[in-house]
């Protein structure tokens, strides 16, 4: 695309920034600039269309056959397209996270989370400092009030390093107060914790949470769907913690009053379908009031971090990682997704090896992959997923 005129591929910027590379990213920065398309419509047109180059070449009746796309939006993404001013915001956005040093993860292409981009507003564009991919491990979410009790405080710090000492992923706000402890549990304990930002990721905030920012940064991964150096709003929070809740298997809610943004992330687990769970409080206490609501809807107790994993069906194997079992399988599927570990295999393979019939084994990876419990790679093997 060179001034108002598009080419018949992606748009391309000069050099590539992460696994995810520019193009992608280009495409759907470009086209949420579009007047009228917002969150939820770039998500409608992000799932019917998934991969960023097919996208950019949509033509008007392939636009207007997306859901709720109406006349002015489909004309409004056309005329954004050929603009050259929305181009040159897009790749400076890009420049910036590239010159920040940046990962940048693009829906509809390698490294952008998969539990991420089944909810019903992905983000189309995360930027992330640090090392941390979704490799099958647990992601428990922590998130509670920034003006908690000491019991709030020491129960999740407690949480934290328990969920970290078994394996799972922490992931929080790097707010005041319950994300803070919940960070600094899991760090303290070795292992990993990912905090998404309301801010641009190469903006710390809380400054007095630096030394925690710079361990994640190492060890772990620091996320945000804003733009680099965007300051942290308090309009960016609520839509933040929408991804906090949508990278992980299950939230545990520690400690909100009746009017907590910690409610907010709750509505977001509800409605992405992620199990939910309560610390036990004083029922006299304001912090305790906001939460038991839903408890009596039907959200679990967190009492500790083991009974948290068995509850999410996280269950140790024989290999020693933890790894996911849906709830609900029969007692084959159950004995195939045993046998199958961390390695891909062979549907021949998997039948030899566990003693089943291969129709069987063959009938049963399919099962397993409709409910998300496996995954069919290109070259035909089968691998578990979590």
């Amino acid at each position: 695309m060179e001034g108002t005129k598009p080419k018949a591929g992606c748009p391309r910027a000069a050099g590539r920034v992460g696994e995810s590379g520019m193009e992608g990213a280009l495409v759907w920065l470009i086209y949420q600039r579009a007047p009228g398309v917002g969150r939820r419509r770039m998500a409608q047109l992000m799932r019917t269309y998934p991969d960023p180059e097919v996208a950019w070449r949509l033509g008007k009746a392939e636009l207007a056959a997306v859901r709720g796309f109406r006349p002015d939006i489909v004309e409004a993404l056309l005329a954004v397209r050929k603009s050259a001013e929305a181009r040159r915001d897009a790749e400076r956005e890009l420049e910036r996270a590239r010159r920040a040093g940046l990962r940048v993860l693009c829906y509809g292409t390698r490294g952008y989370p998969e539990r991420l981009a089944e909810i019903p507003v992905p983000p189309p564009v995360l930027y992330q400092y640090g090392p941390w991919e979704p490799d099958g491990r647990p992601v428990v979410a922590i998130v509670g009030t920034r003006r908690p009790t000491a019991y709030g405080l020491a129960v999740a710090e407690q949480l934290g390093r328990e969920l970290a000492q078994l394996g799972a992923v922490v992931v929080s706000g790097m707010a005041r107060g319950i994300d803070t402890a919940a960070h600094r549990g899991a760090l303290e304990a070795g292992g990993t914790s990912v905090a998404v930002l309301g801010g641009g990721a190469d903006v710390c905030y809380p400054q007095e949470s630096a030394a925690l920012y710079r361990q994640m940064r190492e060890t772990g991964a620091i996320l945000s769907e804003q733009p680099p150096g965007t300051a942290p709003r308090p309009e960016n929070f609520p839509e933040r913690n929408r991804i906090i809740t949508g990278l992980s298997h299950g939230v545990i809610l520690v400690e909100a009053g009746e009017r907590s943004g910690t409610l907010i992330t709750a509505a977001h687990a509800i409605e992405q379908d992620r199990d939910l769970f309560v610390v036990p409080g004083p029922v006299t206490s304001p912090l305790s009031r906001g939460l038991y609501k839903y408890v009596r809807d039907g959200a679990g107790l967190a009492v500790s971090a083991a009974q948290v994993l068995e509850d999410l069906g996280f269950l140790p194997s024989a290999e020693g990682p933890l790894h996911f079992t849906p709830r609900g399988l029969t007692e084959l599927e159950q004995r195939v997704l045993g046998w199958m570990g961390s390695a891909p295999w062979w549907p021949g393979d998997l039948a030899e090896s566990s003693g089943l019939p291969l129709p069987e084994v063959q009938a049963c990876l399919t099962m397993l992959e409709i409910r998300s419990a496996v995954r069919r790679l290109p070259d035909g093997q089968y691998i578990r997923i979590g």
